[in-house]
């Protein structure tokens, strides 16, 4: 049953037993640490799932923690200063004794308190005043005694306080500044800045507002992204950092991000990278776990992000491509592909080699020759003794032992072993032509 214990949200790939090798404490297993946080009582015989949602498993390891260091924390101040709780303590026993061993004397100075007051209120009926036997009903002759002295002149000239309500506005804004601005979504568990913003992707598409650009057919969701899309599309709103030359729209937090990466105010334990939200050191901490909750619906592949999902879909299934080459009529998914494409025309390779000079048109081919450079080879065959500096590579030398051909030409049908070489395939033997034939 892949539905989660404390959320009943599904997936819900972690096992309750694997809370017991995370925290590692030698003296709790996963059944004490289950009730030591939630207070519940976790039975394998039962029908009932153990399995835990990414958020809650991490949930319950940081309150575990939290909760240790709050007890030890409480038990190391009471060890400091025991003589301050015995005073509490024996102040506390005096004035029980006192309640509890109420003298004669005292008592005789109560009745004659009482006979005192009954001397100075004005009572036109002492009858009634006779009657009074109880203690509470004599405190209620007293208080009309002491407040019936005050004439209505007076009430009207004692100025009444005001009491300034706080605005539903500024109660919101008030909570959200105790929790940064931020809230929690229900649906996904997100800390988001615009709740409502937020909601709307849980909506179906056809339910969704569609807000079109002035100028482009671009459809939008929201009125923030569409100006926002105005500003940098068609205005060209765009600042220069003085560090880097690059262009881009929020100059501040680019400089954050960038160039002053230390200061970002989360950060992640394990690695020590730091990120400038909390929904962006999540999706990291994915790296560390190794799970992949998102599953594509149309050829199974898993991802750790759902946005990474729906670009999957939209640029593998969909065919997604609106960028689009001016000197080719190539087309893109993505601007940076264009960009990059675009200096194969140029001939521009602005990223160079430190140790050797070389150049290149993109930064992830400079990344990926860098590699070339290092002696360590982490990555390495179980089949035979080769290593490989990175793990695509190991990825792609596997194909020659398993002889897996998933990729097919759309043209022939002609199965490749690797996507780039049915990607040359189609030029050099179906495309080539007809492009020198066309010109």
């Amino acid at each position: 049953m892949s539905i989660c214990r404390t959320c009943l949200k599904t997936p819900a790939n972690k096992d309750i037993s694997g809370l017991e090798n995370d925290i590692n404490e030698d003296n709790k297993n996963y059944l004490d640490i289950m009730l030591f946080c939630l207070d519940i009582k976790v039975n394998h015989n039962s029908n009932v799932t153990t399995n835990l949602c990414l958020s809650c498993y991490k949930k319950i390891i940081s309150f575990y923690k939290f909760k240790e260091l709050s007890l030890k924390n409480d038990a190391y101040l009471k060890s400091i200063n025991p003589i301050k709780e015995d005073k509490e303590d024996i102040l506390l026993d005096d004035t029980e004794i006192k309640n509890e061993n109420c003298s004669v004397s005292d008592a005789d100075n109560i009745e004659n308190f009482a006979i005192e007051v009954k001397k100075e209120i004005e009572v036109k009926d002492e009858d009634a005043l006779a009657e009074l036997q109880s203690d509470d009903e004599l405190l209620s002759v007293i208080k009309k005694a002491k407040y019936g002295s005050i004439t209505n002149e007076t009430k009207e000239n004692v100025p009444i306080p005001k009491i300034y309500a706080r605005s539903k506005k500024k109660k919101l804004k008030y909570e959200n500044d105790k929790n940064n601005g931020r809230q929690v979504c229900e649906e996904c568990g997100k800390s988001v800045r615009n709740l409502k913003d937020h909601a709307v992707q849980h909506q179906p598409k056809s339910e969704r507002r569609k807000l079109p650009c002035k100028v482009c057919p671009k459809v939008f969701t929201n009125y923030s992204a569409r100006s926002r899309h105005y500003k940098i599309k068609h205005l060209g709103l765009k600042k220069k950092c003085d560090i880097c030359d690059k262009e881009v729209v929020s100059l501040r937090q680019h400089k954050l991000v960038v160039h002053e990466a230390a200061q970002l105010p989360y950060g992640c334990v394990p690695c020590g990278r730091r990120f400038i939200s909390q929904s962006a050191l999540e999706l990291h901490m994915t790296t560390h776990t190794k799970d992949r909750a998102h599953e594509c619906d149309v050829c199974q592949k898993k991802f750790r992000a759902r946005m990474h999902l729906l670009l999957h879909k939209r640029q593998v299934h969909e065919k997604e491509k609106s960028h689009m080459c001016q000197f080719c009529s190539k087309t893109f998914f993505k601007k940076y592909h264009l960009q990059v494409h675009l200096r194969s025309h140029t001939k521009e390779k602005p990223y160079s080699c430190q140790r050797c000079g070389k150049c290149f048109s993109s930064s992830s081919t400079l990344r990926n020759h860098r590699t070339i450079h290092s002696d360590v080879k982490q990555f390495s065959c179980q089949l035979c003794d080769m290593a490989f500096a990175r793990s695509n590579y190991l990825k792609n030398h596997m194909i020659s032992h398993t002889r897996e051909r998933r990729h097919p030409c759309q043209y022939c049908g002609l199965r490749f072993g690797r996507s780039d070489h049915r990607k040359r395939h189609e030029w050099t033997a179906h495309q080539k032509h007809y492009v020198a034939s066309a010109t």
